[in-house]
């Protein structure tokens, strides 16, 4: 018997099980050894936009982690889904009080017209967190958030979303743990490493909206150590 035909079978075999298996490179998911946190009080500030801050196009560094980032444009009310999708993913998920970011609005605005040029990033959040009494502060900043153009079977140009998120222990200032997303949409042809992301997606072109709430989802699940059900 004629073994070519099995042996290139179990080949393409292999190779579309690689593929079905390779991680998710969007993501990227750092988490301190420091396992003896309890978190009670947890304050959800709301992202900011570093294309508003620095301009799009360009390579910025994360404030928190130091990551380096390439800008675009955020389209219009990115800040607020992204913003509210966050805390709506972890209201009533988790064994600690959230804050909503809207009663650290007046602690920032004071800060800022006091030692904002004194402060660091990381000391500022740690300060408003202080004021607030929380445990912990999950901070995040908002890269790009580019809308397709074109439909769901045809783009001229894809969704592209690039975000992250901390969680900064308010005690001492040490980020617990972060969460990248990064990630300009592509066809399977460009991308064999995604197959898995692309069957998902039923082989179309989604939208930044869809693209963003699918990667917090992903970020979100290696949460779950700090008391998320």
């Amino acid at each position: 018997m004629n073994s070519e035909p099995v042996n290139a079978y179990h080949k393409a075999f292999i190779v579309v099980l690689l593929l079905l298996t390779a991680c998710k490179t969007n993501v990227v998911v750092t988490e301190s050894s420091d396992t003896s946190f309890s978190m009670e009080k947890l304050l959800i500030l709301p992202l900011r936009d570093m294309s508003a801050v620095y301009g799009a196009g360009v390579s910025v560094r994360c404030p928190v982690c130091g990551s380096i980032v390439m800008t675009g444009e955020v389209a219009e009310g990115a800040m607020e889904f992204l913003s509210d999708s966050l805390y709506s993913a972890l209201k009533n998920k988790g064994d600690f009080e959230l804050v909503p970011s809207g009663q650290a609005q007046g602690v920032l605005s004071k800060l800022l017209h006091g030692d904002a040029d004194t402060l660091s990033e990381r000391a500022l959040l740690v300060e408003t967190g202080q004021a607030l009494n929380a445990d912990a502060v999950l901070a995040g900043y908002i890269y790009r958030f580019r809308e397709r153009v074109g439909t769901r079977y045809a783009v001229k140009s894809p969704a592209s979303v690039a975000f992250d998120i901390h969680l900064i222990r308010v005690a001492d200032g040490r980020v617990l743990w972060s969460g990248q997303f990064n990630e300009t949409q592509k066809s399977l042809s460009e991308d064999l490493l995604h197959l898995e992301t692309f069957l998902k997606r039923k082989a179309s072109w989604i939208t930044a909206r869809e693209m963003a709430q699918a990667g917090l989802e992903d970020i979100l699940q290696s949460f779950s150590g700090f008391g998320i059900r």
